[in-house]
């Protein structure tokens, strides 16, 4: 006897939040958070995507939800660090490879000025301003050097998901993504043109290696952040 369940009813038998974050969350990695709708996993899902709704109310549900798996996913070590500055360069290590894995989790959630309702992120965030345990620090410091160290390593990562993305529109519309080697780039930095951005452009970043610079800007950080704890006698 034939089964009389809807189009896509089958699927929905086996859906849970669990696979329902996690098939948002390979759509989102292999393409971009744009092409994430509810009816794109629900198709993924072989399922309707009336039945998605059954269990999440909406997209940004499914976003949010998503960005909290993703987080757990990469929890930071448990072993206590030497120090705070060994603890943000776990920390910094930990995200720089999250940000990797998954691009998408940078630009369209993490990277603003509004606190989300996130357990995930504020476990998080509360682990690693545990970094400066014991250093006596007033809160408005704490959260002083947290932001310099967060923006020098989301600054360098929204680069490479800057890249990420041209990639994938280069992919989408069948054109070569603008590089360093192109006609109109190289003129920039003829001898002569820009005589300061010139020689820095090619000596530095001919071609990005964000690793490295990754690696630079963090060390420039912490020593930064070193620097005035000693100025001010603490640490």
């Amino acid at each position: 006897m034939e089964s009389s369940a809807p189009e896509g009813e089958a699927g929905a038998h086996h859906l849970t939040v669990g696979r329902i974050v996690r098939a948002g969350i390979a759509i989102a990695d292999a393409e971009g958070l744009d092409a994430l709708s509810m009816r794109r996993v629900a198709a993924d899902l072989g399922a309707s995507t009336m039945a998605l709704y059954r269990h999440i109310a909406s997209r940004d549900e499914l976003v949010a939800l998503m960005a909290e798996a993703a987080l757990t996913d990469a929890p930071l070590p448990r072993t206590p660090p030497q120090g705070w500055r060994h603890g943000l360069e776990r920390t910094a290590r930990r995200d720089w490879e999250l940000y990797h894995r998954h691009p998408w989790i940078l630009l369209k959630v993490l990277v603003t000025t509004r606190t989300h309702s996130s357990w995930a992120l504020a476990a998080d965030s509360e682990s690693t301003f545990a970094e400066f345990d014991g250093l006596g620090l007033e809160p408005a410091d704490a959260f002083r050097y947290m932001f310099m160290f967060s923006s020098n390593v989301q600054g360098v990562a929204l680069t490479y998901v800057s890249d990420v993305e041209a990639e994938r529109q280069a992919r989408r519309t069948d054109r070569r993504p603008a590089n360093a080697t192109d006609d109109a780039r190289r003129s920039l930095y003829k001898p002569g043109a820009h005589p300061r951005l010139g020689p820095a452009m090619q000596a530095g970043a001919d071609p990005w290696d964000l690793d490295a610079l990754f690696v630079s800007g963090l060390t420039g950080v912490l020593d930064g952040i070193a620097a005035d704890l000693a100025r001010r006698g603490i640490g």
